[in-house]
């Protein structure tokens, strides 16, 4: 990743915690790193893990939010989250996955989804 794109990220990182600490929600920890791969966010909401996916973008090319995470990703996701709860003490929260897309043009705007849950 070049380094602009990865400063791009970092601030989408930023924005999307700040929203989301704004809709009630804890911050738990950012960029999570595991053999399978990273976590942007994991915020808990009410008594619910969420696993956060940020993408930020320049523009929104009229995709939205659910469109930007390919079923590979979805997997990897899952992977990373499998590693993270067998760490974690039972009994296990509820585990969700949201989508948060930062479009950073003139105005920045967030678009967030609670978009599926393990099955």
């Amino acid at each position: 990743m070049l380094k602009g794109r990865k400063e791009l990220g970092a601030k989408g990182e930023k924005i999307a915690e700040k929203y989301l600490r704004k809709k009630g929600m804890r911050p738990v920890q950012r960029n999570l790193r595991r053999k399978a791969g990273e976590i942007d966010l994991l915020m808990m909401d009410k008594d619910e893990l969420v696993i956060v996916e940020v993408r930020t973008v320049q523009e929104s090319y009229g995709f939205d939010a659910s469109d930007r995470i390919s079923p590979g990703k979805r997997k990897q996701l899952i992977r990373v989250a499998k590693h993270l709860l067998s760490e974690l003490p039972d009994p296990l929260p509820p585990v969700r996955f949201d989508i948060c897309v930062i479009t950073m043009n003139q105005d920045v705007t967030i678009e967030h989804i609670d978009a599926f849950r393990p099955d």
